[in-house]
């Protein structure tokens, strides 16, 4: 059980995706976790999935994806009890499903039906709302102008305070990075980090009012355990513990009846000449699924096709785009500009010569024409799917019915079959009686289990208002200080940027408007190499992680960050690459060093903490390892999926193998 003294803490065990021929999984533990190798493999998309999985509202995919999988599963802990979150990854607005045990487990309990935005409630109510109890993070609303005294109040979601939580590829090294050029999207951020670290005004209320909360939610779920176990008892439904020993016994007997039917089928057995009409229905359900075998293997290649020329679609969106742009570029034609080679002044006309003279609302009317062409190939890609589905059911039946009439041709083509039927037919009635039986107790156990999660939901919030009352308590006596956080956050960055490290480590804070980082002394948007933003992002996001590590914060300490290593010198072999710019060649930032230092320290504190039992998770996304760092480091043993083209040294090809 989380404390006081805690952050809550979010844990990542798997994620599995559902694919029409396989499963796809990727197993995580506690600490780094690195997932690295070529371009276009799926590793984004792996992180990209865990996003989705835990309330984004949709998933970037890339092709194979598209083709090959159906849904998703994520099992997570969640201040220590595990939790299966299942989605379909084509339809975003669909209920989220959550089951209250591993992803092995998932069919002996019934899911929780939760909304994936805040549009309409679901039959548990919102998926952000549970994760954020789950957390024992208070569910509260934050100002949306917090210089108002009027101002309108927002509800924060999980989604809000996991921005803090994941650095995807387009945000490390950005000037951008979360939302900082959108001032409302921004300002929210800003009280979203405020209400992280405590140093909201209304936190104390708020608590207050999360405590009453839970508490009428505990005293609920109480009462309602009550009503059921009342009514178990009027009905007579065993307990647990009996359910479980005759599900046992009945599943014994089912073992005695099929070694029975066994028995009676191995005698029965006979490779007779005769019973034509039933080898001619062998022969004709052969056929058949020969024929549903073709067709779907058509349908993949059709729905193959379509999400190529969906891809084409994109792309011609994009070139008629930028079109347009440098269409609304050129200068009015009795204008001259200078020309950015020679210096001279040229026309317009001799300037337009070298450009298509398309008019740019036929420009126009092309883009909305290739846009709905990409509508229809989306409704295509859909239908296709649906009928591959549908193709694999039928394929199913007709197996199960193919091995049917085998076995049926088998057993009577015995010379002496007659004697046996009737014999065999009263262990098959009696069989499917036994089968009825634990269907009807698994269905039971299942509803027991369901009444047990009762007592164990209360037990988990009377746990959680214990710790709220504790920090209540805590801030009362003494609220945290937002001058101590962001100078121990500054304390962890000037840390890690020192241990890599950079040149003139010196001027380093956190903005105490923006609260970003500040090197030497500038703004981080204001830093003009990509790598040094590049490595201050990492520091920023692992310093936010390493305070919420040492103090109770209502940040899940956890992190996922793509693409580590962007714009920094990888391995000795990049030595003789072009850095991105001067200024990061000024910085020195393609010594390999720097990157091997990277590891080093990102290694050394998580190993720290792990040791003072601070749990807590590192997803990293690379496209290599330092080389050096293979051997030193022993980073091997970080790594959870390694992909190459060409599936050698232990990899894979990609996420989706067997593409």
């Amino acid at each position: 059980m989380n404390t006081y003294t805690d952050s809550p803490k979010l844990v990542i065990n798997k994620l599995i995706l559902k694919g029409h021929e396989k499963d796809y999984v990727v197993t995580f533990s506690l600490g780094i976790n690195i997932i690295y190798g070529d371009s276009d493999s799926g590793k984004s998309s792996i992180l990209n999935l865990i996003d989705y999985l835990l309330g984004a509202k949709k998933i970037y995919m890339y092709e194979e994806i598209e083709k090959h999988g159906r849904y998703a599963l994520l099992e997570v802990e969640l201040n220590g009890k595990t939790y299966t979150i299942k989605r379909d990854i084509f339809k975003p607005e669909d209920l989220i499903e959550v089951f209250s045990t591993g992803i092995e487990n998932i069919s002996d309990l019934f899911p929780a039906l939760y909304s994936p935005n805040y549009k309409k409630e679901g039959p548990a109510g919102y998926f952000s709302d549970f994760l954020l109890n789950a957390l024992n993070i208070p569910l509260v609303k934050i100002k949306q102008s917090p210089t108002k005294a009027d101002s309108d109040l927002t509800r924060l979601s999980f989604r809000d305070i996991f921005k803090y939580c994941y650095l995807d590829q387009d945000d490390v090294g950005s000037r951008n990075i979360l939302d900082s050029n959108s001032p409302v999207v921004f300002t929210k951020n800003k009280e979203v980090f405020k209400f992280i670290y405590n140093l909201l005004d209304s936190q104390i209320t708020d608590l207050q009012g999360q405590i009453s909360e839970k508490t009428s939610e505990k005293n609920k779920l109480i009462e309602k355990h009550d009503v059921i176990a009342s009514f178990f008892r009027d009905t007579q439904i065993d307990s647990l513990d009996l359910l479980n020993e005759e599900l046992t016994m009945v599943r014994d007997e089912l073992e005695l009846i099929e070694m029975e039917l066994a028995s009676i089928t191995q005698r029965m057995r006979s490779d007779s000449s005769y019973f034509d009409d039933l080898r001619k229905l062998i022969v004709h359900l052969e056929s058949e699924n020969t024929k549903y075998k073709t067709n779907k293997s058509l349908k993949l290649g059709q729905m193959e096709q379509h999400i190529r020329l969906k891809k084409d679609y994109k792309q011609d969106i994009e070139k008629l785009s930028s079109s347009l742009a440098v269409i609304k570029k050129l200068p009015d034609k009795h204008e001259e500009v200078d020309c950015p080679v020679c210096n001279s002044r040229i026309g317009y006309a001799k300037l337009a010569l070298n450009f298509e003279s398309n008019p740019v609302e036929t420009v126009k009317a092309e883009v909305n024409s290739l846009k709905n062409r990409l509508k229809e190939i989306d409704t295509l890609i859909e239908e296709e799917r649906n009928n591959i589905i549908h193709l694999e059911s039928e394929e199913q039946r007709l197996l199960e019915n193919l091995e049917k009439a085998r076995e049926m041709l088998d057993i009577n083509t015995e010379n002496f079959v007659a004697p046996f039927i009737t014999q065999r037919d009263e262990f098959v009635a009696e069989k499917a009686r036994v089968l009825e039986r634990i269907n009807k107790i698994e269905q039971l156990i299942k509803m027991r289990k369901q009444l047990n999660e009762l007592i164990s939901n209360s037990e988990i919030l009377q746990n959680q208002i214990a710790i709220l009352l504790e920090k209540l308590d805590a801030l009362k006596a003494s609220a945290p200080s937002i001058d101590d956080v962001l100078t121990n956050l500054a304390d962890y960055l000037r840390d890690f940027l020192i241990n890599i490290p950079i040149k003139n480590p010196h001027g380093i804070s956190i903005n105490s408007k923006s609260f970003l980082p500040v090197v030497r002394e500038r703004n981080y948007a204001e830093l003009t190499s990509g790598g040094l933003r590049t490595l201050v992002s990492v520091g920023y996001y692992f310093s936010l992680l390493q305070h919420s590590l040492s103090n109770a914060t209502n940040y899940p300490s956890f992190i996922m960050i793509d693409t580590i290593g962007k714009y920094l010198g990888k391995t000795k072999r990049d030595n003789d690459l072009e850095v991105s710019n001067a200024d990061d060649a000024l910085e020195g930032l393609d010594d390999p060093t720097k990157y091997i230092n990277l590891y080093k320290h990102i290694a050394k504190i998580s190993e720290s903490m792990l040791k003072k039992q601070k749990s807590h998770q590192i997803i990293i996304v690379d496209n290599d390892l330092p080389a050096d760092a293979k051997g030193e480091l022993m980073i091997q043993q970080y790594v959870v999926k390694h992909f190459n083209s060409s599936g050698t040294d232990g990899a894979s090809i990609g996420f989706i193998d067997n593409a």
